[in-house]
């Protein structure tokens, strides 16, 4: 069976702060210790192949010398195209790894989605995060996504979404830079365990398919990067507001077309 792992990094044990999410020792060292728990139990209960993407900031946080043989890692985020999700219908299911709540969620730790440049993220009038987004993406493949591990805003998050998934909270959060984390030891066993058990006791999870045709929306701070972008895609924001949109056929071309546009604004930036 070939399983994908989406990871991230805000959501992995014992993280409570950007400076701790971003390129630091402790951040790859507590995802490691998630990502490793999850390949062990996903490999006991019978995959025979599993790729992760790397989904956290510049996708290079993997440490690929702690990887089993068969297991490889699509390092450096290459953007998704229209044919091209991240992944392909060739995979049975999907896991989340390390995942958090969307912007704006009260009492969660480390709150955004993607970027805390974006307020707010809708597909068809329907309010997203990463979780969802990325769980909208696959479905487009006809993969659904049967295990989410985060902090516990981000699964119950998650279980909003996609019914039936399996969750495991490794920290219980009060707020945005607080939260109870459980010892590295314990988010092992867990995540372990839950992840052998949904191979060999698949969940009931359908993909989270959005059929189209799909607008996305995305209200966004005001900031140069807005500003920029407001003035290279003037057509694309809703008048006398700061809500960029787009329009495709599936959630996969409208989020891939945002994501090129996304670099070609930064890029441009003094």
């Amino acid at each position: 069976m070939k399983v994908m792992i989406r990871s991230d990094v805000e959501g992995v044990t014992g993280i409570t702060t950007y400076k701790e999410a971003e390129n630091s020792e402790l951040g790859r060292a507590m995802l490691m210790n998630d990502l490793l728990a999850c390949i062990e139990g996903l490999q006991a209960g019978g995959a025979t192949e599993i790729i992760i993407y790397d989904e956290h900031t510049n996708g290079r946080n993997v440490n690929v010398a702690m990887l089993p043989e068969n297991v490889s890692v699509i390092c450096g985020k290459p953007h998704y195209t229209p044919s091209w999700g991240g992944i392909d219908s060739s995979f049975d299911a999907m896991v989340m790894v390390g995942f958090h709540a969307k912007s704006g969620v009260s009492g969660a730790l480390l709150p955004h989605s993607y970027s805390r440049k974006n307020l707010d993220i809708r597909l068809n009038g329907q309010s997203v995060g990463e979780i969802a987004m990325e769980a909208a993406v696959v479905a487009d493949f006809d993969v659904p996504v049967w295990l989410v591990t985060g902090d516990s805003a981000g699964t119950e998050e998650a279980k909003s979404h996609i019914p039936h998934v399996r969750t495991v909270s490794v920290k219980k959060s009060f707020g945005e830079n607080e939260a109870e984390c459980y010892s590295a030891t314990k988010s092992v066993k867990m995540i372990r365990a839950a992840a052998q058990n949904i191979m060999l006791n698949p969940p009931d999870v359908k993909p989270l398919k959005i059929n189209g045709p799909i607008q996305l929306e995305i209200d966004l701070v005001r900031s140069d990067y807005t500003n920029q972008l407001q003035k290279k895609y003037c057509d694309c924001f809703i008048e006398n507001s700061k809500t960029f949109y787009l329009q495709g056929e599936t959630v996969t071309e409208v989020w891939s077309k945002y994501l090129h546009i996304q670099d070609e604004v930064k890029k441009s930036l003094p």
